[in-house]
């Protein structure tokens, strides 16, 4: 089944984004990295790392991730293409192989290690800081299309101006580590200002702070006194997909793979009512017998 590819649809991280900007050297289509997934219909799309259980619905699209368990080649049920291969530590990296496009080496490496969040080099320290100051207005359109061109070090010249703020950031991290609070014998959460950029440029790092005492970790963003979104996280041998699919269904879209994913609520939750869900997702998921 040929598909009509109209658009290319994308996770807003440094991987997600220098993805499409790969991609979109092969399909010269539009690039849309949406911040709201739980509303989302996609159609004739290749989605990067937007999968079904992310969005309202999906269909008759390509889905390209390398979160998961088990790979997956072929056709589902609503007519979408996958190429999930969860062997690959970036889906930047997947979609440079399997489209055999040109990808420097130095930059390949960095994208997987912010991705894994093992930060050895120079530029993903780089790439992780300048992110991280602003998450919410990451150029995305302008990083992929300089990507498209292959147009490098000029990206690395804006990273290197970016990160220069970074140290707020790293302030704010030890105030939300320090804000947690235990949800269940083998979890902890925190919640921070989703519209803060400060605050959420800080919550990845105070998940990786906590995760080193924690099995699991939860940062839940707020929009004031509601829940928006979250993000569940673990680094030991634990298999977080059950909680996923619990919360599926108790008014979330959410999904990810076996270290970690997320979750937006579909209807208003408060952060009382987020709890108690998450507590007996985590319960339900029985993860503790699997340390």
């Amino acid at each position: 089944m040929k598909l009509n590819i109209l658009r290319i649809v994308a996770h807003g991280d440094w991987d997600g984004v220098v993805g499409a900007g790969l991609l979109s050297r092969v399909y010269s289509v539009p690039l849309e990295f949406p911040l709201e997934l739980a509303d989302l219909t996609v159609e004739n799309a290749v989605c990067i790392e937007i999968t079904p259980g992310r969005v309202k619905e999906l269909r008759n699209s390509l889905v390209v991730d390398h979160h998961g368990t088990t790979a997956r080649l072929g056709v589902d049920e609503h007519g979408n293409q996958w190429i999930l291969q969860p062997e690959y530590k970036a889906v930047s990296s997947l979609i440079a192989d399997h489209w055999q496009l040109e990808f420097p080496e130095e930059w390949r490496k960095a994208v997987e290690e912010v991705d894994t969040a093992t930060l050895t080099s120079k530029l993903s320290q780089t790439l992780w800081k300048a992110y991280r100051v602003d998450a919410q207005n990451f150029p995305r359109q302008w990083v992929a299309e300089k990507v498209r061109r292959g147009s490098w070090e000029e990206i690395r010249r804006w990273a290197e101006e970016q990160q220069a703020e970074y140290q707020k950031v790293e302030e704010k991290a030890e105030e939300l580590v320090a804000r947690s609070r235990n949800l269940t014998p083998e979890s902890v959460y925190f919640t921070f200002q989703f519209n803060d950029k400060w605050e959420r440029g800080a919550s990845k790092n105070a998940m990786l702070t906590l995760e080193e005492k924690a099995p699991i970790v939860v940062a839940i963003g707020m929009d004031k006194q509601r829940v928006k979104s979250g993000t569940i996280a673990t680094k030991r041998n634990l298999d977080l997909s059950k909680i996923y699919q619990h919360l599926r269904g108790e008014g979330y879209s959410s999904g990810g793979h076996k270290a970690v994913g997320g979750f937006q609520a579909l209807t208003n939750k408060t952060l009382k009512q987020t709890l108690k869900d998450l507590k007996k997702a985590i319960q339900q998921a029985n993860l503790r017998h699997d340390h």
